[in-house]
């Protein structure tokens, strides 16, 4: 009876404590999700793989959707340009059409956040995507932090790139496919910009400075976006991050991938 009741007791402590454990770990992990969602700025897969031909990823739109309701990147294979507003991820095409990425599709390389608009500004100087950069990057509270943005208004003109799906083996990189990508542009454009920015201290994980995609309302013209032309005021939604995550493709091309180009948006290098 003695060892009954102390083993029942043990077991009563351990049960105890293994739910303590339990619920502590749980709450952490919504901790985790939670700060996820509200302040993160996710990555998946590194700039300098994509760049150095890793074409092929295990991350598909439905988990891409956990981490943002906003983004931007590629699908595998290079197969079009993702731009990913209000939850929905838009794939633009080698040819221009543009649809509606399935759940099960896969990204190599996104961008992702959940878009909440901490500030706003008015710009009246933007002509064009450069006077665009050198605006935002004044008014910016401070280059070391990431920032998400949305912009929508009218374009007088917009031109934007794509990208030609890839297949096996992969013979050329993003120093000679993005030169040669091709390119889609419309006039008077109603459409939605989503960009992100990263410091420079970013390195080769992610680009460095701002990165922008397009996608107009009738969802006939999007990619990523190489120039425009504007006439009014330009307002910008900012989101800034302070939280970084990035996830690596777990995958045979990742793991054995030579990291031996380097390569970064630059004007004369997409336009």
């Amino acid at each position: 009876m003695k060892y009954t009741i102390l083993f029942l007791s043990g077991l009563f402590i351990f049960l105890i404590t293994g739910c303590k454990e339990k619920k502590s770990i749980e709450k952490k992990n919504l901790a985790v999700e939670e700060n996820l969602n509200s302040d993160t700025f996710y990555q998946y897969n590194i700039w300098w793989a994509f760049v150095n031909k890793v074409f092929d990823g295990d991350l598909t739109v439905e988990k891409m959707k956990e981490y943002g309701d906003t983004g931007l990147g590629s699908f595998n294979m290079l197969d079009g340009e993702m731009v990913m507003i209000d939850g929905v991820a838009y794939q633009v095409r080698e040819d221009g059409v543009i649809t509606e990425g399935k759940d099960s599709d896969k990204i190599i390389y996104a961008n992702a956040a959940f878009f909440e608009e901490e500030s706003s500004i008015n710009l009246t100087e933007v002509k064009d995507l450069e006077s665009l950069k050198t605006e935002l990057l004044q008014k910016l509270s401070s280059p070391n932090f990431f920032y998400v943005f949305k912009i929508h208004g009218t374009f007088k003109t917009m031109k934007c790139g794509g990208l030609a799906k890839q297949e096996r083996p992969f013979d050329d990189g993003l120093d000679v496919l993005i030169p040669n990508r091709p390119v889609f542009e419309g006039e008077n454009v109603t459409g939605t910009v989503v960009g992100f920015y990263c410091p420079d201290f970013i390195g080769n994980i992610n680009a460095k400075g701002f990165h922008f995609h397009f996608i107009s309302d009738d969802k006939k013209l999007g990619g990523h976006v190489m120039d425009f032309s504007f006439d009014d005021v330009l307002k910008v939604g900012i989101d800034k991050k302070t939280n970084y995550h990035f996830q690596l493709p777990d995958n045979n091309d990742f793991k054995n991938v030579g990291f031996d180009k380097e390569f970064q948006y630059k004007k004369d290098s997409i336009q």
